[in-house]
């Protein structure tokens, strides 16, 4: 593995658990702001569609990266594929729609997928602090 690999997926694991944060936040405190202050309904970083697909553009290659990075030092498959399993969770509601899942139905899903997605890169992140294993 090279030298700056395990920055870098230090780096990348606290940027993808920084920007799943961020999508819970949104998802949760949206609703409360447009009721507490309507005149934010016009806002268009509030749009839930746009906000979605705008951190999705930043989760995606970060997360991949890390989750890479990461098992390449560590060789933990199922924790990549939970990973990608939370990329998949974040992405769905873009793809299934408003009309399938509803209002209540996308928030769910993009905090149930971001919940997956700070949970894989915390284990990652932990990961990949420990010292590899010596070839045997």
């Amino acid at each position: 593995m090279p030298k700056f690999a395990p920055k870098l997926q230090t780096r990348t694991d606290k940027l993808a658990i920084l920007l799943s944060s961020m999508c819970v936040l949104h998802c949760l405190l949206t609703p409360i702001l447009l009721i507490a202050i309507p005149s934010l309904a016009g806002v268009a970083l509030l749009n839930d569609e746009t906000f979605h697909r705008v951190m999705l553009f930043f989760v995606v290659p970060s997360g991949v990266l890390a989750l890479a990075i990461g098992y390449s030092h560590h060789q933990k498959g199922g924790l990549a594929i939970s990973g990608i399993l939370g990329l998949v969770v974040l992405s769905s509601p873009l793809w299934l729609g408003h009309e399938y899942l509803g209002e209540t139905g996308e928030v769910v899903v993009s905090v149930i997928g971001s919940a997956i997605i700070v949970a894989v890169h915390t284990v990652n992140y932990r990961l990949g602090k420990r010292k590899p294993a010596l070839p045997q």
